[in-house]
């Protein structure tokens, strides 16, 4: 492993944390609850993290996509990373605890009908996939380079704030999982 810049290891962290921490959760959730959504009618564990899955996929292309660029031009790290204003604001915004819901765009609802043991397995892949480019990301500037959101092309962020918006995402779906294990009780 490559050493990593400060802000790359704790957002590396972040997702083996969330590796860590869902496999265990996964692990305890009975396939009779995966699929089961809560009485107040919001998305089962199961929408969770399949919208987890197919959002973090299409992040991850344009995310790969936006390294190229910055390999193609040379754009090396030289110093400490930093969150734009706009950019903090948006991950103050999708970080648990949630303050404002948001609804999810058509390409990335998520299918209701999931087999836990396929889905749990893709969620874990992605984990690694995303580690495995934050560890490619160590010699680039991921501040020089802006990417467009796969759901709103003319949303762009630094490839920096797309790390941590992808982060912050997957807190806030693996809590809801979480609520929705506890209200199912």
């Amino acid at each position: 492993m490559s050493s990593l810049p400060n802000e790359l290891r704790q957002i590396s962290d972040e997702f083996r944390n969330m590796k860590i921490g869902s496999a265990s959760f996964l692990e305890k959730v009975k396939d009779s609850e995966f699929n089961k959504r809560p009485p107040d009618g919001g998305w089962s564990i199961a929408e969770c993290i399949d919208h987890l899955i197919v959002t973090g996929v299409d992040y991850c292309d344009i995310f790969e996509k936006g390294l190229k660029k910055l390999e193609e031009k040379n754009l090396r790290y030289s110093g400490e990373m930093k969150f734009s204003w706009i950019g903090s604001k948006f991950i103050a915004n999708v970080e648990p605890p949630v303050k404002k819901k948001f609804k999810s765009p058509g390409k990335w609802q998520p299918d209701s009908k999931i087999n836990k043991a396929k889905a749990t397995a893709a969620y874990l892949q992605l984990q690694d996939r995303w580690m495995d480019l934050v560890e490619r990301s160590a010699p680039w500037d991921l501040t020089k380079i802006k990417l467009p959101s796969p759901a709103v092309s003319w949303i762009k962020f630094s490839a920096f704030v797309i790390l941590e918006v992808n982060s912050a995402h997957q807190r806030r779906h693996l809590e809801q999982a979480k609520n929705v294990k506890r209200n199912l009780k």
